[in-house]
């Protein structure tokens, strides 16, 4: 990195022998436009064995003209080269190349001061300490200088073992982190004869093998990976951090630069997701109408942004397009006509919520979030009385299915998994937060006994007003499953109670269960009316009534309509039909016919049980459809 006409493209050339300008329009004009790209191999020698390192280099365009190139060609680096010309000292581009690598998070930095057979060697000492003052502001401390000539090879080969050195150490230092997912991103693509599509990028995460089938990011498209090289070698692994051409059977004109080619357990695209930003200036406040310039990975997008925390600096990122992300992903933001370098940032989160984007609890779980797997996994579970969504942590944090375990695993005690079924993980919820849950609705189940004697229990839907706890309807189910398993409660049908809970049964009760609920059950979806009910039960109309109406308080039955009561698990199946055919449509809706037809209800009934939903706001009737207006679990538990 580093100005035009620093002598970057020279440097590179001396330290691996390749030439990266290759564009006829670069070697006229003695620029670098597009990305270049060279390597340098050496071997590592022990006693035992010796393995061969690979220094990848990306020559980086110095001119603001090209900073687009620029910015795709740092996006996945481990560490960066600043070279700074010795007469002409700090430039407009080289502040703006190191604001961009802070942002981006890269702290080894190596800086080559070249033309140094253009100046003397006062000039040399001055624009380094220049340089050592200026990088303090940029959160580079102790930078390493190489004193360099493109011209007489001078200082070459110190600054080559330094970097050899580097690389060396990284390998060597590397601790494996908790099992992700590949991903692999990607910065050029083009089709070879007899060979087909090539891509080539750098593998950000996980590792990939020959034969190993792959998801483009936002197309979803299946590809195989035929082969892998690295420079001219062919390998069969390649592994997070290394940088890779890739034979894939996708048609070459399909990829891009800035796609992203992922396991497909991973494979999901936002448009919307939480981070921190952090600015080129305090002062600077992103405007909510505009839209910003975001550079993640080696793509380009026009996103809004809005504000959650100024403090902190926490944002909510809303792009035009799709997004391949997961946790610490670092990325640019620039000014709305994309001249100027404003901010930079990492992904916090994934799955934002729809609505309190900046509510306090919503921003202490995002805080609590902001570190790597591990720690984040530990810090949930702490502040969230509702646990941790697994598949959501893990799809964040681009982890593999089996590093779920070895999160369970490092906490002490051993949280508690709520499984909602077989296909999906659950949520995670520590053993405190399960005893809060216990003892709270011990509780509300105690005080309903004694409120309400004559009453064989409360369901679910109602024990969850009781709590009023906001989203308590996501585990409320799996942890009284829990607690009935283990004796905590009792289930009797859909009513909850505590094990030595006796019922008292008003007349009322006792008839219900006995004439009215099994005539209920057997009839399902159609209930009979409320004057049928009499002649099948033998029971006078203004007992029948009172009967219905006390057996309403208790939540045993549910009155739709004057005529007609349903029983609760009825309504729960209703909800749970309505909500699978509003997916069916393109559009989320469906109307009162396409509602008969697919549940083979009247279509008196069909309206009356419509209106219901409408009231509870379960529904939402605009014109002659309707839809969803939130989870069944939120109304009906």
């Amino acid at each position: 990195a580093g100005h035009v006409d620093h002598g970057k493209s020279a440097l590179v050339k001396q330290l691996t022998g390749v030439e990266t300008d290759t564009l006829r329009a670069e070697k006229e004009r003695g620029l670098t436009i597009n990305l270049g790209y060279a390597y340098h191999h050496f071997w590592i020698k022990s006693e035992v064995t010796s393995s061969k390192v690979t220094l990848g280099f990306v020559d980086v365009p110095g001119h603001s003209d090209f900073i687009h190139n620029m910015l795709a060609g740092v996006s996945s680096v481990d560490s960066a080269l600043l070279v700074v010309a010795s007469d002409d000292g700090i430039m407009p581009q080289t502040r703006e190349h190191l604001a961009i690598l802070s942002f981006l998070g890269i702290k080894q930095l190596t800086i080559a001061i070249s033309k140094i057979d253009k100046v003397d060697e006062n000039r040399i000492l001055a624009v380094m300490q220049q340089l050592s003052e200026f990088l303090t502001s940029f959160g580079f401390n102790a930078p390493v200088f190489f004193p360099v000539s493109n011209i007489s090879g001078e200082g070459i080969s110190e600054l080559k073992s330094h970097l050899m050195s580097l690389a060396e150490h990284k390998l060597s230092g590397e601790v494996e982190p908790l099992d992700q997912e590949a991903r692999f991103l990607i910065d050029r693509s083009f089709n070879v004869k007899g060979i087909g599509t090539v891509v080539t990028g750098c593998l950000r995460s996980g590792q990939i093998s020959a034969g190993d089938q792959l998801v483009q990011g936002v197309s979803g498209e299946i590809t195989r990976v035929r082969s892998i090289r690295l420079d001219q070698d062919t390998i069969q692994t390649l592994r997070s951090g290394q940088r890779a051409a890739l034979n894939i059977n996708l048609n070459q004109t399909s990829v891009k630069r800035g796609d992203w080619l992922l396991d497909n357990k991973i494979h999901r695209n936002v448009t919307r997701f939480d981070c921190r930003i952090q600015t080129a200036g305090l002062s600077h406040r992103f405007k909510p109408g505009a839209q910003y310039h975001l550079y993640h990975g080696c793509g380009h997008y026009l996103v809004n942004i809005r504000s959650l925390d100024p403090v902190l600096g926490y944002c909510q990122i809303l792009s035009a397009s799709p997004l391949s992300l997961a946790y610490g992903d670092h990325f640019i933001i620039r000014d709305p006509a994309a001249a100027k370098t404003l901010a930079g940032g990492h992904v916090v989160d994934l799955f934002v919520p729809r609505r309190g984007r900046n509510a306090e609890a919503r921003l202490s779980l995002i805080a609590a979030g902001d570190l790597p797997a591990q720690p984040a996994f530990k810090n949930l579970l702490k502040i969230s009385t509702l646990g941790v969504n697994l598949e959501q942590f893990r799809l964040n944090h681009a982890l593999k299915h089996d590093s779920l375990e070895k999160l369970l695993a490092a906490v002490n005690p051993r949280p508690i998994v709520l499984r909602s079924d077989e296909k999906q993980t659950g949520y995670c919820i520590s053993q405190s937060h399960y005893q809060n849950w216990c003892d709270r609705i011990q509780i509300s189940l105690n005080n309903f006994h004694s409120e309400s004697p004559t009453e064989a229990g409360i369901s679910e839907s109602a024990l969850s007003n009781l709590l009023n706890s906001p989203g308590a309807h996501k585990i409320l189910s799996q942890v009284l499953e829990l607690m009935r398993s283990r004796g905590l409660i009792k289930l009797n049908g859909t009513l909850f109670h505590l094990p030595d809970h006796q019922v008292q049964l008003s007349r009322e009760q006792r008839v219900f269960i006995e004439k009215i609920k099994p005539l209920l059950k057997d009839a399902g979806k159609v209930p009979p009316r409320t004057l049928e009910l009499e002649e099948m039960s033998g029971i006078p109309l203004k007992a029948l009534r009172s009967v219905l109406r006390e057996a309403g308080r208790s939540g045993s039955v549910i009155q739709v309509a004057d005529n007609r009561h349903f029983l609760p698990e009825t309504i729960s199946e209703l909800a749970s039909f309505t909500e699978s055919l509003a997916n069916q449509s393109e559009g989320g809706s469906f109307t009162v016919v396409e509602f008969r037809d697919a549940s083979g209800i009247g279509r008196n009934l069909c309206i009356e049980i419509l209106e219901y939903f409408d009231a509870r706001g379960f529904t939402r009737r605009e014109g002659n459809t309707r839809l969803i207006r939130t989870l069944k679990e939120n109304i009906f538990g």
